[in-house]
This record gives structure tokens, sequence and C-alpha cells, in this order.
């Protein structure tokens, strides 16, 4: 019975520990739009949230369906969407507005548009 409860215990730890780093990555990379950092990548977010990048991938993967790196860009994309969309912004450049939206260059944004149509005309 007390390997029973030692593990019920262990799983609990890991799951409220799951839980938690989950409430913490949200907070930072939505609340506070990480995604828009120019040094966004897993190593500098999972050091920024004191979590190992497997797990922050993990987090990435089981929540929100895609590798973290994927994730910024698509959370990048979206941003650009809506501020190339906005009233405020139509004097702005398109390239002003990639830039804004955290891409380094408009090939960036163009190789992961196009990495969108290929993935979407598979399905």
């Amino acid at each position: 019975m007390s390997l029973f409860i030692f593990f019920k215990d262990l799983l609990s730890r890991f799951t409220s520990s799951e839980a938690s780093a989950k409430n913490v990555f949200d907070h930072y990379f939505f609340d506070f739009k990480y995604y828009l950092n120019k040094d966004a990548s897993v190593e500098h977010f999972a050091h920024l949230l004191n979590i190992k990048p497997e797990k922050l991938d993990r987090i990435a993967i089981n929540y929100y369906g895609n590798e973290f790196d994927l994730l910024i860009n698509e959370y990048r994309y979206k941003h650009f969407m809506s501020e190339f969309e906005s009233p405020y912004n139509k004097n702005l450049s398109i390239e002003s507005v990639i830039k804004f939206s955290g891409f380094d260059s408009n090939d960036d944004f163009v190789e992961y548009v196009k990495e969108m149509q290929e993935k979407s005309n598979k399905h």
C-alpha cells in the first residue's frame, strides 16, 4: 500500500508541476506576447521560465499542437494579420508590419507562409 501512495504522490507532483509551468508559459507567451521578442527561441524562453527546453516543447506540443518554434511563428503571423488589418497601420509598409510582428525579415515571413501553405495542402 505504501508503494501505491508513493506513486500517487509522485504523479500528483508531476501533474501540478506541469500545470504550474503551463500557467507561467501562458502568462509570458500570450499575455506578455513573448513571441514578438526578437530573441524568441526554445532556449531563451526556457531560460526565462527556468525550465528545461524539452519540458517547454512538451507543453507547446501537448497543449497547442506545435513545437515551440512553430508556435512562435504561428502567433507572429496572427499578430501580423491583426496589425495589417488595423486602420491605425494603413500608412505603414508591409515590411514594417512584418518586422513589428517579430519576423526578422520579409524572407522569414514569406518562408513561414509558404510552409503553412504546403502544410495545409498536404491535409
